[in-house]
């Protein structure tokens, strides 16, 4: 069976719940997609050490706003986080922020510098990221969205 990462777990026209992580820097989100067991709450977990804020581990709505995409918690998840070998952890979150990039730790690229696709999901462009086979460290996540991608000559 093969892995969808954009299923929507909702039966809402006007917005996604997808399976999934968010985290946050300076307002700037992060979707992390992947099936069970990819690392998605792991390479959270790792951001938020490094000073990111989440937003949502497990179940993320992705809806539409007239400045692009938010990410949102749904109200069971909002404020625990799942550490594997743990169990949920309270954890400050943030209530939305706005998509920069997505990661689909289910997509494979073996380029050194993978080429970032686009897809276009309710009606916006969405900057999605090769997650394997080695994931991007949490810190050159973290830059990633501080700073964006780097122009070529």
């Amino acid at each position: 069976m093969s892995f969808d990462a954009w299923r929507n777990y909702s039966n809402d026209d006007e917005a996604l719940l997808l399976h999934g992580s968010a985290v946050s820097v300076g307002g700037s989100g992060l979707l992390i997609l992947g099936p069970s067991g990819a690392g998605k709450s792991s390479l959270a977990i790792e951001m938020l050490a490094l000073g990111a804020q989440l937003v949502s581990d497990d179940r993320v709505w992705l809806r539409a706003s007239q400045n692009g995409l938010l990410l949102q918690a749904p109200d069971a998840v909002a404020g625990r986080i799942e550490a594997r070998g743990l169990g949920l952890i309270s954890c400050a979150h943030r209530s939305e922020a706005s998509l920069k990039f997505c990661i689909d730790l289910s997509q494979y690229s073996d380029r050194r510098l993978p080429f970032v696709q686009e897809v276009t999901r309710l009606g916006h462009r969405v900057s999605v990221i090769p997650g394997g086979p080695d994931v991007p460290r949490a810190a050159a996540l973290l830059l990633l969205l501080q700073n964006g991608f780097a122009a070529y000559d």
